[in-house]
């Protein structure tokens, strides 16, 4: 890390002239200055020293994994100012990454010419990344000191004197917990050989230097998990000490979550050392493999005097504080606090005065924490307070009566007043909103009107039915990617989820780093519209087509997610662009048109079609879409959106259908020749076969001299006549299917034209003792279609059920109108019937069913009559059962029946 001081402590200096950035001249003020390509940290100033090593390493290279480096990036590409300062929340804590960090966010430009970015933290560098060397003095403690004007000097120096005798390190480990990495501050604060771990792992040292009798981080190594505030023991060189240890760490993923190793610190409490007996390090123990010693795991650490004591006098700062700002909250008189080694009411010295109470360790974040239920609270408590008041007289008189008895009798000891804590619960039950402190997932304390909101009696009831997990069941509480002050929902105990808003801040509970939730219930909407924002970007973001939004001007303002992989542009590196950059040249126009035809208020406005234009891709290839623009915000800040779709898969489709059309079109252009070939080349033959056939069984030129000459004249007579029917029922069939024949449309009396077929087909019904019966609607309406084909389809149904039915049957020929205004003709006969699977061959070409009984036919009937009725617009249903008959219908549809 370039840690030259004179550029950039005179760029610091430069920028705290400046009447908005005067805090960067306060002394301790931590700033880190980024490049502008925010790969690596350049310099930080030395309050953030600390938090530098752990977001860098000593080359200035960003760690892997920062979660802040995307808005960095954003705000050094021209997102931060050049005047001024702009406020931003940055997840800067390595250890809290859901927690930001408030920072004022400035570009400047060194003497050399080189523009950078200066980010300034707002508070105090994170809790275990302050500067090692000295104590932080950051401003929300010197707000608080300020605050408590009478705290104990003796105290101060005892937490100056902690401060300085800890030591912090930072440490990074791989997927295996084998460290990698670890700043030179643990060797030199335990030894060479007790802080030589690199190539180490966990257990190992587990086994030699360190003492982790619960396995506690053993399990966050192995389950990858996040801890703080973890306490373990170091041993020493050379000493039969031992060195408490606060230990955190986070693990590190990659982009597909897969878990690339860990990293964190630790905090060597170098003035609360202890003995370690039989723990002593070997002294001819080489620096790597450490040798594992025969001795047993360490036991747990007794409390002894002096730390219980520090315990207990943290707990009391504490319990003061917190009476205090109840204090301030509630206007409430002063709660004095009795005395630890007396029993009267206050502590007096010598002189008679009374001692001031202990220095505050309340935390920055805590002591912002109640402000804001200060500000929650406004005049409700106030006109509460002033209703329980006790008038100044009756206080001034009990105070008098306080002082004689005193006086007069010494000896006997006032009632002890309510401790400060009991008191600061009766404030903090009596607010609006819900408190909750816990450490983990242990809830420490819970407010009255927290517990009101959940349905809960106790704190107790809570934790046997699930704690904070089921608190915040189904919701993202708990997740170190939620939002700070984020919109959640709250599970009562009866499972109904109800919508609050939770701010949370780090502060200590007796004397333990702890967390603090302030949960209300979410009746702001900014929330709930904040909760639609996103749900509608996440939509936008999961949809297949590209949608971007630009202004009146055609300037690009943002794409979804689906335009960026369309395009591969990032939104950034296109936002205030021409939308013209996303077009191939030969659509500028065309879109151009469009967008200036909605902005019209004419009809082109109201012609909103879509367009088919070329995108151009990053790489310069070119993409068909479809392009859709509309207009979105008011008349005051006019805004577009186009949806894009892309066609490639469309046009792809388009082209092998407009291939296939073109080769069946082919086809079918190639059997129109060889039928028309056929038509040519085989009827001319035929017509003179049965034309002489017909000549000699007439014997018009002679007698035949043989009988059986006449026979197989007939014959060669018949099969010329079944070849000409075969021929013209394929030429009919192959017009149809072409949509080559020549069909003439005019309005035809069905009953009259299936009439005289039936008569023409009566004969044969009387040849085969087949009875054939009619049914004609009345009023039938006349059907628009080809006479020509209508009679050819009503000869081959009605022939058809002649040909298949036995003697005796019946065949029933039929007219109709339906209740939709359709006209059908049906065909019903008692012959054999079919299957559905015979039904299929039947309607197949040259497929004749294996049951039928007569000879002959071309076994074009069916498919030629269906491809007719289809040509006439028309639609035929057969339904049949085998032995049972079979019901042919030919629907013809409203349309093609004219209006009386």
């Amino acid at each position: 890390m370039n840690r030259a001081p004179n550029p950039y402590e005179a760029l610091i200096a430069r920028l705290a002239a400046e009447s908005g950035l005067s805090l960067m001249a306060k002394l301790g003020a931590p700033v880190l200055v980024w490049d502008r390509g925010v790969e690596r940290l350049l310099w930080a100033s030395p309050a953030a020293e600390g938090l530098a090593e752990a977001l860098a390493d000593r080359a200035g290279r960003l760690v892997p994994g920062l979660r802040a480096r995307e808005r960095l990036r954003i705000l050094a590409a021209g997102g931060a100012p050049r005047e001024g300062a702009r406020l931003e929340r940055l997840r800067l804590n390595p250890m809290r990454t859901w927690q930001p960090v408030p920072c004022a966010c400035r570009l400047a430009v060194l003497d050399d010419g080189e523009e950078v970015l200066v980010t300034a933290l707002l508070g105090p560098v994170p809790q275990g990344f302050e500067r090692p060397s000295e104590p932080s003095l950051s401003t929300a403690a010197e707000e608080v000191r300020s605050d408590i004007a009478n705290a104990s000097a003796e105290q101060a120096s005892i937490g100056r004197e902690r401060a300085r005798s800890s030591v912090r390190f930072v440490w990074q480990a791989d997927a295996e917990a084998r460290f990698t990495h670890v700043s030179p501050a643990l060797a030199e604060a335990v030894g060479r050989r007790a802080g030589d771990i690199v190539g180490r792992t966990w257990d190992e040292l587990t086994r030699t230097v360190v003492s982790d009798p619960e396995g506690i981080v053993a399990r966050s190594f192995a389950q990858g998990e996040t801890w703080s505030a973890r306490t373990v023991y170091w041993a020493m060189d050379d000493q039969a000490m031992e060195v408490p240890v606060e230990w955190g760490g986070m693990p590190v993923f990659g982009p597909g979550r897969e878990l690339h190793g860990f990293r964190g610190f630790g905090l060597l409490r170098m003035s609360e050392k202890r003995e370690r007996g039989d723990r002593a390090l070997p002294a001819g123990v080489e620096t790597k493999p450490y040798l594992t010693d025969a001795a047993l795991p360490f036991s747990p650490p007794e409390d002894k005097g002096a730390p219980q004591a520090a315990s207990q006098e943290d707990e009391s700062w504490f319990a003061h504080l917190r009476e205090r700002v109840a204090e301030a909250i509630g206007s409430a008189k002063p709660v004095e606090t009795p005395s630890e080694t007396t029993g009267t009411s206050q502590a007096q010295d010598a002189a008679g005065k009374t001692r001031p109470a202990p220095a505050s360790s309340l935390s920055s974040a805590e002591r912002n924490a109640f402000r804001e239920i200060a500000r929650a609270l406004g005049a409700r408590l106030e006109e509460k307070n002033a209703e329980t008041a006790v008038p100044s007289d009756e206080v001034a008189a009990e105070e008098a009566a306080h002082k004689g008895a005193s006086a007069t009798a010494p000896e006997q000891t006032p009632p002890a007043a309510p401790a400060a804590s009991e008191n600061a619960d009766r404030i903090l039950d009596r607010l609006p909103v819900g408190i909750l402190v816990h450490r983990g997932e242990r809830i420490l304390f819970a407010n009255r009107f927290l517990l009101d909101m959940t349905g809960y009696g106790t704190i107790e009831q809570v934790m046997s039915e699930g704690g904070l997990v089921q608190l915040f069941r189904g919701s993202p509480a708990l997740d170190p990617s939620a939002e700070d002050d984020a919109g959640l929902a709250l599970t009562t105990r009866d499972g109904e989820a109800v919508a609050v808003a939770v701010r949370a801040s780090d502060v200590e509970w007796s004397g333990e780093p702890s967390q603090l939730m302030l949960i209300r219930r979410s009746f702001n909407s900014r929330h709930a519209q904040d909760g639609r924002v996103q749900e509608l970007e996440a939509i936008l973001d999961t949809a297949t087509d590209g949608v971007v939004l630009f202004d009146e001007a055609g300037r690009i303002l943002s794409l979804n997610r689906s335009a960026e992989a369309l395009f591969g542009y990032h939104q950034r590196e296109v936002a205030g662009s021409a939308l013209t950059v996303l077009l191939a040249p030969e659509s500028h126009r065309e879109v151009l048109d469009y967008l200036e035809g909605l902005q019209s208020p004419g009809v082109a406005g109201l012609l909103n079609d879509g367009r088919e234009v070329l995108g151009r891709e990053r790489q310069g290839g070119t993409i068909p879409l479809f392009m859709t623009m509309g207009q979105v915000g008011g008349e005051a800040s006019r805004k577009f959106c186009a949806v894009l779709r892309d066609m490639t898969t469309f046009k792809k489709a388009e082209g092998e259908l407009v291939g296939a059309r073109r080769a069946a079109e082919k086809a079918s252009a190639q059997k129109s020749d060889l039928l028309a070939k056929i038509s040519h080349e085989i009827r001319t033959p035929l017509n003179a076969i049965i034309g002489f056939a017909e000549v000699m069984l007439e014997e018009r030129f002679g007698p035949i001299g043989n009988e059986r000459y006449k026979e197989y004249l007939r014959d060669v007579h018949a099969s010329g006549s079944h070849v000409i029917s075969l021929v013209n029922d394929l030429l009919d069939l192959a017009k149809v299917e072409a949509g080559r024949l020549e069909l003439s449309f005019t309005g035809v009396n069905l009953n009259d034209l299936v009439s005289s077929c039936v008569t023409l087909l009566q004969p044969q019904a009387m040849r085969d003792r087949i009875v054939v019966r009619t049914s004609f609607a009345s009023r039938l309406p006349l059907v628009v279609a080809d006479e020509r084909s209508l009679r050819q389809i009503v000869l081959n149904l009605v022939s058809n059920a002649i040909k298949f039915t036995d003697a005796g049957g019946q065949v029933i020929v039929s007219t109709a109108t339906t209740d939709r205004g359709e006209v059908a003709f049906r065909v019903r006969d008692t012959g054999i019937g079919m299957t559905p699977e015979e039904v299929e061959a039947a309607l197949e070409p040259f497929r004749q069913i294996a049951t039928s009984r007569k000879p002959g036919g071309t076994g074009l009937g069916l498919p030629l009559t269906k491809a007719l009725v289809e040509a006439n617009r028309g639609a035929m249903r057969i339904a049949s059962n085998p032995k049972e008959g079979t019901l042919v219908e030919v629907i013809f549809p409203p349309t093609r029946v004219p209006a009386e």
